[in-house]
Formats: C-alpha cells, sequence, structure tokens
C-alpha cells in the first residue's frame, strides 16, 4: 500500500510540489541509498519460539510506546492535500504514534494540537539568524502542548537540491514562520538558517523551552558521545533525507557505531529510507530505541488526505508486529544484534 500511494502521489501532486518532497541533494546517491541500506541488512528468524502474543511497546524518554513509529517532521504539507498537518496529526493519533511537527508548518502549531488533544507531539525547530524568531516557534511549541524539542542540526544552509531548482517549486501556502518574519520565497527561507550554531547554543533552547531536548542529523560517533555530554535527552541518526550533502552515510550504516558512542546513556532513534515495518525491526535489532518515517506517511497523505496517512502508519505498525512473530521475537524491546546480520556481497 505505501508504495502504492508513493506512485499515485507522483501523478496527483504537480510536478513541483512532487520534486520538492520526493527529491534529494545532489545526484541523489543517497537519497537512494537511505532505502537500499536497509535491504543490506538481512533479518536472521529464530523458530520454535511461542509468538501467539506480541507486545510492540517500546520505551522512549522514559515513558512507554505503543510502538516505535514517529512520524519524521516534513514541511509545506498543505501542498501535499488540504488536511495538511492536522490530517497527519489526527493520523498519528489515531495509530499511536508521536508526530514530530515541522517549523516549517504551513499551519499553527497550536491548531495542530487543538486537533489532535492529549495525543504526543514533538516539535521539530530550525535555528534561525533571528533566534527570537526560534524563541518564538519555541513559545508557540510550548503553548501547544508539545512533549519535546527536535533541533534539526545538520542544516547551517540549505544543501544543493538540483531536482527541486529543476521542478520549479513555489509555495501556495505560506508557512507558519511567515507570520512571525514576514513573507519569504524558498530560498529566503533557507537563508534564515544560522550557520553559526553551535554546541554551546543548545542548552539555552532547552531551558528557554522547559522540554527535553532530542538533536536531528547526528551521524559521526564522537557527535552521538559529544551529545551526551550535552546533556540532551537523545539523538536521531539521520542525513535529513538525503536532501542536504549527497553521498553522506545512510541511517541504517551510521547507526551501529553512534549506538556503541552512545552506549545507552540517551535514546537513538534513526530516519532515512524506513519504508516497512521489517526496516524498524532492524533498526531497533541495531540499537535503535524508535525510528521516523516521513515520505512515506506523506504519499498518503496527499493521495487520501488523513485517512492515507492513517492507512501508511497502520501497514507500517502491523508489518512490524508481523515481523516479530515471523522473527520468533515476540517483544519489541527484546530485539538485539542476534536478529540481524549484513547480507553477503
Amino acid at each position: 500500500m505505501t508504495h502504492d500511494f508513493e506512485a499515485r502521489a507522483a501523478e496527483l501532486l504537480d510536478a513541483g510540489a512532487h520534486g520538492y518532497f520526493a527529491g534529494g541533494a545532489g545526484d541523489e546517491l543517497t537519497l537512494r541509498d537511505n532505502e537500499a541500506s536497509w535491504g543490506r541488512v538481512a533479518l536472521t528468524p529464530r523458530v520454535l519460539v511461542d509468538v501467539a502474543h506480541r507486545d510492540t511497546s517500546v520505551t522512549l524518554l522514559g515513558r512507554e510506546r505503543a510502538h516505535p513509529f514517529l512520524v519524521a517532521p516534513t514541511a509545506y504539507q498543505l501542498e501535499a492535500h488540504q488536511d495538511g498537518e492536522t490530517g497527519t496529526a489526527r493520523a498519528a493519533a489515531a495509530t499511536g504514534s508521536i508526530m514530530v511537527l515541522s517549523s516549517q508548518t504551513t499551519t499553527d502549531p497550536r491548531e495542530v494540537a487543538a486537533a489532535v488533544g492529549t495525543a504526543d507531539r514533538w516539535f521539530q525547530l530550525y535555528v534561525y539568524r533571528d533566534r527570537g524568531l526560534s524563541h518564538d516557534l519555541v513559545a508557540a511549541a510550548r503553548e501547544g502542548g508539545y512533549e519535546a524539542l527536535v533541533i534539526t542540526v545538520d542544516f547551517p544552509f540549505g544543501g544543493r537540491r538540483e531536482r527541486t531548482e529543476r521542478s520549479g517549486f513555489t509555495l501556495s501556502h505560506p508557512p507558519f514562520v511567515d507570520g512571525l518574519a514576514g513573507p519569504l520565497s524558498l530560498a529566503e527561507r533557507h537563508a534564515m538558517h544560522d550557520p553559526t550554531l553551535t554546541w554551546d547554543d543548545i542548552a539555552a533552547f532547552g531551558e528557554a523551552s522547559g522540554l527535553p531536548v532530542v538533536l536531528k542529523g547526528i551521524l559521526h560517533p564522537a557527535d552521538a558521545a559529544r551529545a551526551v555530554d550535552a546533556g540532551v535527552a537523545g539523538i536521531v541518526v539521520s542525513n535529513h533525507g538525503g536532501r542536504q550533502l549527497d553521498t553522506v552515510l545512510s541511517g541504517a550504516d551510521a547507526l551501529g557505531p553512534v549506538v556503541e558512542a552512545v552506549d545507552g546513556r540517551i535514546d537513538v532513534l534513526v530516519d532515512g529510507g524506513i519504508r516497512r515495518g521489517w526496516d524498524a525491526a532492524k533498526a531497533l535489532a541495531l540499537g535503535a530505541d524508535a525510528v521516523l518515517v516521513g515520505r512515506p506517511v506523506l504519499w498518503g497523505l496527499a493521495c487520501e488526505g488523513a485517512a492515507g496517512a492513517q492507512q501508511a502508519l497502520e501497514q507500517l505498525v502491523e508489518e512490524f508486529d508481523e515481523t516479530l512473530g515471523l522473527l520468533g521475537c515476540p517483544r519489541a524491546r527484546d530485539l538485539d544484534g542476534s536478529y540481524v546480520t549484513r547480507r553477503p556481497s
């Protein structure tokens, strides 16, 4: 179903919007490898295990969650469907998934929160040159009852997104941040990002927000270790969906060394190319605590609005549950390296 949504979305969306959502940086080698790398990890099932009852739950930020799936932050969702971010939020709430709302949302974060009541939600933050603008976004997230602040750290400025440039993408729905900063073009929004952001700035956002901080965009083990020292609650192993620097490691390939560097001291999440429930099982077996999925949910939204996004998430959760049974590991929290191996070349 998720692959069907992807194909249909390519037909439904105009060329500019589809090019923006589907595209990556440079020659898109990393974009393609994000998916291919999970295929290089093979599952190694155990047999004659009682799997009549399975437990998909995981622990994240000290709380038990129904399953390991979060909705990755995706910008400009009203460009995909009129349901936009509120539709995705409703889909996440209906499936027990945590939605991570992008700071480039086309809907007020408080409006998104109001649509889903007490459902779990996190807020993703870009740090702009105008720090006051970033703090205004944090204030809106805090007012909207968001549980955690996910600071993207791999975007000092926009990567070379040639497909987006060729497609001529323009926004027909201005993002919420435009109401704070004034109408901007896509290039102007990218230029807003602060290239001077350093480790010294992270603690200030945590203190100002009063929320646990998760850093998104970690690929190097040394940065993972430094994140622990910085006092954050978690990190996301991520290459920004292959949209920033081409030819960097995939999440699947970067995950193991990062997990080793963290050594269980903070939560480790991973994104990039996760398209099936068994991909999530592989991620947890490699040491991740949870996974984020972006494009599969977006394609569902583009095709059928909130209902399509919900169907995409339901499929992922169902596949994950089935994988636990067929893998002979009835509890998600028991997945470890014994259930995976690198596929022979």
